[in-house]
Parts: structure tokens; sequence; C-alpha cells
């Protein structure tokens, strides 16, 4: 998927609050593991997408880990976005699975379970490594505490968001937005250029809500193209679902702390399960398989010490497999659990609704389109048109089956001036040039 935008000083061993020097504790040999005896939880009812938890005092793990299937023809994507998933988050949790065509039926894991980093919590508190934002909300009257996770997008490698400690300084609806030097230059060297100045509106790249930080040029926004929401695609922002900023927008209050850290290993108890969550290392954060096999070693233990439990309870074998796979969400690791399979075979399954026949779609006979070409293979044709839809604003296209091949057309656009803008559009994210189609009572 094409990215509009995409060190810290920090290297791997200071990652997390948790692992701060652990790498000078000299790493113990991990004792090979006898066959788990796998104890299969009885199937819980899925509790279907949450934004929204509940805070007992010391939890440390949000939700279940759970599956669905794939509706007709749905993206990861749209699945992701349905269960307030990312696309990171989602496209690791299912190697081998394509993002645009992930096929009718099929499985599809949603890892909405969370550790919860190891930072203060209250404000805003956001875990690069998982593309996470947490918002712990102040004690109701009573004093129960609910936490408000989000999927977020950061910055690129070449912009990294920073780590540390900030707070809200203002917040802002519909703002006009200055664009940075180095974005507008960046738009430039692909052929979009941007304005120095964005007037607020649905169209703007920060999208419609904006809660600005204590770190000059830095803020929490939103975007005009979700489908890159959960990547490495800011200027070192963090970016938020449109339908997520305006909640955020009303719950966080100006003067709140914001916490931002990037911890990619994290170990927790979720009742007497201990649970290890690995995901896949900043870019600038780059370590070896025996590094973060480490860094997995001491979390684990510090997890365990808090228990009063020792090496011989965790399945070690099971830890350097989940290192090396790095699957982005919770699974259990001692010895009496069940073991990847296991445990989502006995996941929540969360039946999507199911979705009424659409009349077929008739094509107007008045109207511009762009000609995208024939594929002899079905699903690169529907590739195309799911990334059309998404391109952000959406892009409404067809594919026809026509002398053996699969022809994508993008339209119908009102006039020719709409319909170049958005040849340019496709031309610039996915380097496809369309063929101009002039309606049909017309000889333009």
């Amino acid at each position: 998927m094409p990215k509009d935008m995409h060190r810290s000083v920090l290297g791997w061993l200071l990652v997390s609050l948790l692992l701060a020097g652990c790498m000078k504790e000299p790493v113990v040999p991990l004792p090979p593991a006898p066959p788990p005896k796998a104890v299969i939880p009885p199937r819980a009812a899925s509790p279907g997408p949450q934004l929204v938890y509940e805070l007992a005092p010391g939890q440390q793990v949000l939700g279940l880990t759970q599956v669905t299937r794939v509706r007709g023809d749905e993206t990861l994507l749209d699945i992701g976005r349905r269960f307030h998933l990312g696309y990171d988050e989602i496209e690791w949790a299912n190697p081998g699975v394509d993002v645009w065509v992930p096929g009718d039926g099929r499985q599809v894991v949603l890892p909405v379970a969370q550790i919860l980093p190891t930072a203060p919590h209250y404000g805003l508190v956001a875990n690069v490594a998982a593309r996470r934002l947490f918002h712990f909300l102040p004690a109701d009257a009573i004093g129960r505490r609910r936490v408000v996770s989000y999927p977020i997008g950061i910055g690129r490698e070449e912009y990294p968001t920073p780590l540390g400690s900030t707070r809200v300084t203002r917040k802002r609806a519909y703002p006009d937005w200055r664009v940075p030097a180095s974005v507008r230059r960046a738009h430039a060297m692909r052929g979009d250029p941007l304005p120095a100045l964005v007037p607020g509106g649905p169209d703007n790249p920060i999208g419609t809500h904006v809660l600005d930080l204590g770190w000059p040029t830095y803020i929490i926004h939103s975007t005009n193209k979700p489908a890159g929401t959960g990547l490495r695609v800011t200027h070192g922002c963090l970016q938020l679902y449109p339908e997520d900023i305006t909640r955020l927008f009303d719950e966080a209050n100006t003067g709140s702390a914001v916490t931002v850290v990037n911890q990619p290993i994290l170990a927790g108890w979720q009742g007497n399960e201990l649970l290890l969550e690995v995901h896949r290392a900043l870019e600038e954060h780059a370590a070896s398989a025996g590094e973060r096999e480490a860094v997995a070693a001491v979390a684990i233990r510090k997890a365990l010490a808090s228990r009063g439990r020792t090496d011989e309870a965790v399945d070690w074998g099971r830890v350097r497999s989940y290192v090396l796979a790095q699957p982005g969400y919770p699974l259990p690791i001692l010895r009496e659990a069940p073991d990847r399979t296991t445990y989502l075979a006995r996941a929540p399954l969360h039946k999507p609704p199911v979705r009424s026949a659409l009349p077929s779609p008739t094509r107007p006979k008045h109207g511009w389109y762009l000609d995208l070409g024939g594929y002899r293979g079905e699903n690169n044709a529907q590739k195309l048109v799911a990334q059309l839809r998404h391109l952000g604003p959406p892009v409404p296209a067809r594919r026809d089956r026509f002398a053996g091949r699969h022809q994508v057309t993008a339209g119908p656009f009102g006039d020719r001036d709409e319909a170049e803008r958005v040849a340019r559009r496709i031309e610039i994210e996915l380097g496809l040039r369309g063929e101009l189609k002039a309606p049909a009572n017309t000889g333009a």
C-alpha cells in the first residue's frame, strides 16, 4: 500500500522502562522444554469489536484474541477497521494472507488483545512498536476506571515519532494545516505538491481534529487516507482513524499527560495465564534474534517473580518460536498452557453480520471514466479495485469480464477535470496510468 507520508538516540536496550539495563544481566541458557500438556480453555463468547475496556487494579492485559471469517470481497483492511485494528497489526497477525484479496470464508486472526506497556497508567500512553495509543480515563463517580485503545499510525524511519513525555497543549477542530517544509519537499519529490496552507475540512491530510502537543511540530491527528492508519506513514505525528479522533478529541483534556514508549516485547498475566506479546522492532532499533530472546527472558522473569514462579514454569522453546515469529498479539507460554495452534482453535469466533445481497451495479450512461487495463488473473483485477477503494478519498471502480480478461474501470466522474485529477492521484499513488474515456453521448 503506498504511503503518502511515512532516530531516537535510545538503542534497543532502552526501548522499555521495564527493560532498562536488561542486557547487563547474563543470559542464562534456556532449558529444553518437554512437550507441553495442552490444557484447552473453554471457548469464550466473542465480545465483538471493542475500543473501551474496564480496567481493574493491577490489570496487565486487555481483551481476548479472536478470529473471524472473510465476507465476500472484503480486504484485511476492511476487517481491521471494523475491529479497531490498524494495517500492520492485522497483517502481522495473518502472515501469508493477501491484504487485498484474503479470500471469501478464510479464517482471520483478530489481534484485539493487548498487553499494556510499562508506563504510567494515566493520560495518553502510546507504544509505537505496537501501533497503539491507550487513553486512561479518570475514575468515574463510583471509582471504576476504563481505558480506550486506539490503533495509530506513527512516524516513518526517516521521521521517527519522538519518545518521552509531554502534554496536550491545545485542541483544534477543523484546523488549517500549515504544512512543514519537510512535508512539502517530500510531496513535491513525488509529483504531488502541497500548498503552504491547507484549509480545514474533510480533505485535509491531518483530518478534522487535532490535539497539539508540547513538542513543537508534533500533533495527534486524523487523516483523509484512513487505510494508512497503523503504518509508519507520518512525519513523526500520531495518526488515528477519522472515527477515533473525534472520540479522543471529546474525552482528552488540555493538559493531559502524554507518554510515548517503544516496547516491542511485553509479558503480562491474564488471570493465571502468562502471556508474551512480540512485535516487529522499528527498523532503526533492529536487533538479532538472540538479543530479542534475551529481552523477552527479562520481561518474563520479572512477571514470574511477581507471582513467586520460577523459570521451570515456562515453555522456553515456545518463547523462542514466538520471538522468531513476532506475531504481534499475546500468546500463552506456561508449560501447561495450549500451544499457538490449539489456542487459536479455541479463540472466540466473531461471526460477522449477514449482509443482504446487493443489486448488481449498473453503469450510468453519462460520466467520465478511466480505463485501467485488462488482467488475465481475476485476483489482480480484484486487488486493484480494492486498492482504489482504499486510496482515500476512495475511487469508485469495477471489474468486468470481457474477452477472457478482467477489465478494471474507475468512475464515473462528473466532468473531465475531476477525472483528470483522479487519474493523477492514481498515477502518483499506484504508478498506474489510466486512459480517459468520455461520456458515451459526447465526442469530447
